[in-house]
């Protein structure tokens, strides 16, 4: 399976996931200070019919892992063509514990655990997710350094989508 396969799989999965699991709990993030040891900025964007089907649309965010092993994300994402409860615009809130993300031997980050809280088309209050073990490879890189289709997955992105990623190494934390 290739690059784009895997992060479009983890990345959809992982959506899915959110939007059918209830589960209820709250985890204290240490995001946002001098804790910040990372931080990640993403944007995943598919407007070709013929590529992602009824998937059309984007997934944007930014992540921060922290020197505590704590890690916290906003993300959104929003499908043009799928009706429904995700269709629209859906907002994803990740907290992830002390000890819930680590390095992977490939050189991505893994996230062990995580409480997600979905807002926006779920037809209803906000949704908690907590998945409290996994072993999931975001497909973002742990090196500093801006990544684009080309790098993150050896060939251009095709006409109607585009993949960045920008990945920042706080000095000295």
């Amino acid at each position: 399976m290739n690059r784009v396969t895997r992060t479009m799989l983890a990345l959809l999965t992982s959506s899915v996931l959110a939007l059918t699991v209830a589960g209820a709990g709250a985890v204290d993030a240490a995001a946002y200070g001098r804790a910040a040891q990372w931080q990640i900025g993403l944007s995943f964007n598919c407007n070709n019919p013929s590529i992602c089907g009824s998937q059309l649309g984007g997934f944007w965010g930014w992540a921060e892992f922290d020197n505590d092993g704590t890690a916290d994300a906003q993300l959104t994402g929003c499908q043009h063509v799928q009706g429904g409860r995700a269709g629209g615009a859906q907002h994803i809130s990740v907290d992830v514990p002390a000890g819930g993300w680590y390095i992977g031997s490939n050189g991505d980050f893994f996230v062990t655990s995580e409480v997600d809280t979905i807002t926006g088309r779920t037809g209803g209050p906000p949704a908690v997710v907590t998945v409290a073990s996994e072993n999931m490879d975001t497909g973002i890189p742990a090196a500093p350094g801006h990544y684009s289709s080309q790098t993150l997955f050896g060939s251009a992105a095709p006409p109607g989508a585009n993949f960045e990623i920008q990945v920042v190494l706080i000095p000295g934390r």
